[in-house]
């Protein structure tokens, strides 16, 4: 008996190797990667998670950085939105075209609302990176290699527009000279056109409608918007969309229960047409409704609906402030100049207050010997709020539209 039960024993132990090994090899993660037509339509199609990149390997891209261009700066980086834009295929004496490719997509970008408005709360970067060889893999034709140091190509996982690049070097190439980036854009030095989203949005630098792309992605990392195109294949559902462009409720319940984009119903939209409920979306053509009939979430060129662009607003101001600095810090001296920098918004306003009363409105500075106030100490205060009717009040992340500041005055 005693034999018996160590027998037991020791074929127990080995029974989680024995089922490791008549186990199936584990199936390689895939993600979703958006992709792009010149006609303006988007898909998706599922590609394998690439492994993440080693530490030597970043080193090596830092190393082929070669400098930070500052194309626009705002303000400090905790207050305002990074956007770095990073190219790949560029020696070094393409680095000039490199510039003028991003100057174009930046261009391209904030000719579109909410960005044109907003422009003030980014700062803009570029990073330089230094390849070997000129252009991108399979341009012109699959099979063509070169020695780039963000290894983008065209044909990725065999579709030809699909420009996918090394994500994990183009972060690493970025944060090494921007640690706080919010946002990358790689372009690849290409001029057919073609892009993908992702974690890091492409475009090729060279095409000039190649720009929708980058502004399609910054819907979905800013805005947290969900893509209002479908396909041919039905995805199944769940309940609700997370999304605030996405439902599976018809108006009449959104209404009823004031949920998702019901305050705009009705509202004419930039992207044309009305505010309502169109069925098509999120990649389902029966299962969900979006708010419009065709913003730039559903085909490029057009413009983000009502909810797009209120939603983008917010994300702006996730990240941004509509109060980028104040000084003095904290105490000032009766005969201080206060001051504030705010991003050039025209619908900023400022309210300063000594005590809870208002003395001045809508100045960014405040010379203390020029106003009436009580003896020493006192308090004064500044408020900014963005008066936007883009945001409607009602919204729970309206207040991230303002901000506040104080002084303690001895």
């Amino acid at each position: 008996m005693r034999g018996l039960a160590i027998a037991a024993a020791a074929l127990l132990a080995a029974l989680p190797s024995l089922a490791a090994a008549q186990q199936p090899a584990a199936i390689p993660a895939h993600e979703i990667r958006e992709v792009f037509s010149p006609d303006g339509r988007i898909d998706r199609v599922r590609v394998p998670v690439a492994p993440e990149a080693s530490a030597a390997v970043r080193r090596t891209v830092a190393a082929a950085t070669a400098r930070l261009v500052p194309l626009q700066v705002s303000g400090p980086s905790d207050t305002t939105f990074d956007l770095v834009i990073i190219g790949d295929g560029y020696t070094a004496g393409e680095q000039g075209k490199f510039r003028d490719h991003a100057a174009a997509k930046v261009a391209e970008l904030f000719a579109v609302e909410p960005f044109r408005t907003y422009r003030g709360v980014f700062n803009i970067w570029l990073v330089e990176v230094i390849s070997a060889e000129s252009g991108v893999d399979a341009d012109p034709l699959p099979g063509t290699l070169r020695n780039t140091a963000l290894d983008m190509e065209f044909w990725c996982f065999g579709t030809e527009r699909l420009l996918c690049v090394d994500e994990d070097k183009a972060q690493a190439a970025a944060e090494e000279l921007v640690p706080d980036v919010d946002h990358v854009l790689a372009l690849g030095n290409s001029t057919k056109y073609g892009g993908a989203g992702g974690r890091v949005a492409t475009a090729s630098g060279g095409n000039a409608l190649a720009g929708q792309i980058a502004i399609h992605e910054l819907g979905h990392t800013i805005g947290g918007l969900a893509d209002e195109y479908d396909t041919p294949y039905a995805r199944p559902h769940v309940g609700d969309a997370p999304e605030v462009n996405a439902t599976v409720f018809p108006e009449q319940v959104m209404l009823a229960q004031r949920m998702k984009w019901w305050r705009w119903f009705g509202q004419p939209t930039p992207d044309g047409g009305t505010i309502g409920t169109y069925l098509g979306g999120r990649y389902n053509p029966v299962a969900y409704y979006r708010p419009s009939v065709n913003s730039i979430m559903r085909s490029l060129g057009r413009q983000f609906n009502l909810v797009g662009r209120e939603a983008m607003v917010l994300g702006f101001y996730e990240t941004a402030r509509p109060l980028l600095s104040a000084s003095p810090a904290g105490a000032a001296p009766r005969d201080a100049t206060l001051r504030i920098n705010t991003p050039r918004i025209s619908t900023l306003r400022m309210t300063w207050t000594i005590d809870g009363r208002v003395v001045a409105r809508d100045v960014s500075t405040l010379d203390l010997r020029t106003v009436r106030a009580p003896a020493a100490p006192f308090t004064v205060e500044v408020t900014v709020a963005d008066t936007t009717s883009w945001v409607l009040p009602a919204d729970p992340r309206a207040g991230l539209l303002v901000a506040t500041v104080s002084w303690q005055v001895r």
